[in-house]
């Protein structure tokens, strides 16, 4: 069967305001205690799919759940047993006795869950959701990591009211949205907590890691791009990108809310952040690729999404001043100068993530890309017209006309004025994010030689909009601080040669080969 379910990190500030809620609807408390199975080289987990055995109360529950057609879905086996022995046989004849059969090592426990579950069935004329806190912790090896969350899982009704009922608590309690299983975060801690080794009989060995250092348990979310086939429809092909695109935002907005990174230290967050950032560039390039075959994502949480982005890209802005461009100058001989915090005047990059209003947004999102997906699975004709659309024949074109006007812009970089020249980095990241997504339906030839002239382009233009987001602020420094003038003064040099190297890179894109396959 297909479960389909959000799950949302509960704050420990709005813990106690969320129980009183559950327990004065009746809500069941239920104990848990679920052990998770792998092989050492985490084969199942590789291939999205996880194993646990569950106390349930008095009950033994076995349940197997695998990738579904969205991040919101997964398909879910249960089967009830009379004692907390695993049995695989349970599966034969069905899609996960494929990947069973195929294991090359032995399944052994890999991480267990202790939880008190709060269960509460939310009714409401012909929509049943159930509601679950649940409180408790991961453990595998020396390392536990705390469980608090809710979650919402669609029983009847429509996904609509799924959506609605969640946004409503986000509100209510501050809810924060994590992409996360519990099996994904107890994988993560797993890696972390176990060391495998193989003998020279070709033994696998697991034992525990003494004293394991868990301040970087959690790492930035980068990029995965999905993997597209040329023969996939449009629509496909556009719900693969957007949903990945949406996971590397919401992701990495939990961890820049403080959810499983509280001993991250300073560079981590400031990745985490930057990454939530490259997400959102990504989501829009995504848009602007499909946006002619695709319908428009929410107008109000895309303004949203923008506005977060605009916010942390100012406090970004300072961070890359005091990391990068500051250590620069200081070898270039500046004198010692009273740099700006980084706190002033500022709203913390936490608080932007875990706001109601910004989380709400990446909901409103991926509500409607859920519901795009049900349209195009559940209409035939919908399904039938798109299937007519091939990624492989438009999308190479979209590409090419991309590059081309970005050339033809680049040709004469040196003398557009600054606004021009923005626009221009903004089209390479563009190109080079779509790129990066529609690989599996690009000329890999054609891919290999563009790749990498694009990557180093953007670097340089990256480098040139730091040194002139790092001009504005060293004169207004100069006011107070004369010898601000000496930063003033390096960064006009650099900005110069940089536009000079930006040219240069324009002229190899244009000796690229057409990505359409066309001269």
């Amino acid at each position: 069967m297909i479960e389909r379910e959000l799950k949302l990190h509960v704050p420990v500030s709005t813990r106690a305001e969320l129980v009183k809620r559950l327990r004065s609807a009746k809500a069941r408390r239920v104990l848990l205690h679920a052990r998770y199975y792998d092989t050492p080289d985490r084969e199942l987990a590789n291939a999205g799919i996880a194993l646990r055995m569950r106390k349930e109360g008095r009950r033994w529950m076995q349940t197997v759940k695998a990738p579904g057609p969205d991040p919101v879905s997964r398909v879910e086996l249960n089967h009830l047993r009379p004692d907390g022995n695993l049995d695989l046989a349970l599966y034969d004849n069905t899609p996960i006795q494929t990947t069973l059969s195929a294991l090359a090592h032995p399944l052994a426990l890999r991480y267990e869950t202790k939880v008190v579950r709060l269960l509460y069935r939310h009714q409401t004329n012909d929509t049943i959701i159930e509601i679950a806190f649940d409180e408790g912790a991961l453990f595998a090896g020396e390392l536990e990591l705390p469980i608090l969350e809710v979650e919402f899982e669609l029983i009847e009704g429509s996904s609509a009211a799924l959506f609605d009922i969640a946004k409503q608590w986000t509100l209510d309690f501050g809810l924060i949205l994590d992409p996360r299983s519990k099996a994904e975060r107890g994988d993560t801690l797993a890696g972390l907590a176990l060391s495998v080794q193989t003998t020279q009989t070709g033994e696998t060995i697991v034992t525990s890691v003494s004293r394991p250092n868990s301040h970087h348990l959690f790492k930035p979310y980068r990029a995965k791009p999905p993997k597209l086939g040329k023969k996939n429809p449009v629509s496909s092909a556009y719900l693969s990108c957007a949903h990945e695109c949406l996971t590397h935002i919401v992701q990495n907005a939990a961890y820049t809310a403080g959810v499983d990174t509280a001993l991250a230290n300073s560079g981590t967050h400031m990745e985490f952040v930057h990454q939530l950032r490259v997400g959102v560039r990504r989501l829009k390039s995504c848009q602007k690729l499909f946006e002619e075959w695709v319908p428009a994502l929410p107008e109000d949480a895309l303004e949203k999404l923008n506005n977060t982005f605009s916010q942390l890209g100012a406090r970004r802005d300072l961070d890359v001043l005091r990391t990068v461009v500051a250590p620069r100058l200081k070898l270039a001989g500046m004198p010692d100068l009273r740099m700006p915090r980084a706190n002033a005047n500022r709203t913390a990059p936490a608080s932007l993530a875990n706001s109601p209003s910004f989380q709400n947004a990446l909901l409103d999102i991926l509500q409607a890309l859920v519901e795009f997906g049900d349209t195009i699975h559940n209409d035939v004709n919908v399904s039938s017209e798109a299937k007519k659309r091939n990624s492989q024949n438009l999308l190479p074109r979209r590409l090419s006309s991309w590059l081309q006007a970005i050339v033809k812009k680049g040709s004469k970089f040196t003398r557009l004025p600054i606004d021009e020249q923005h626009n221009v980095r903004k089209d390479v990241k563009r190109l080079r994010y779509c790129l990066e997504m529609c690989a599996g339906v690009l000329n890999k030839s054609m891919l290999s030689k563009l790749r990498p002239a694009l990557e180093t382009a953007q670097e340089d233009l990256g480098e040139l909009n730091d040194y002139y987001t790092a001009e504005v602020l060293f004169q207004d420094m100069t006011e107070k601080q004369a010898q601000a003038w000496f930063a003033v003064g390096w960064l006009k040099a650099m900005q110069a040669q940089k536009q000079k190297d930006a040219e240069v890179h324009f002229q190899v894109l244009n000796k690229a080969p057409r990505l359409d396959g066309k001269k």
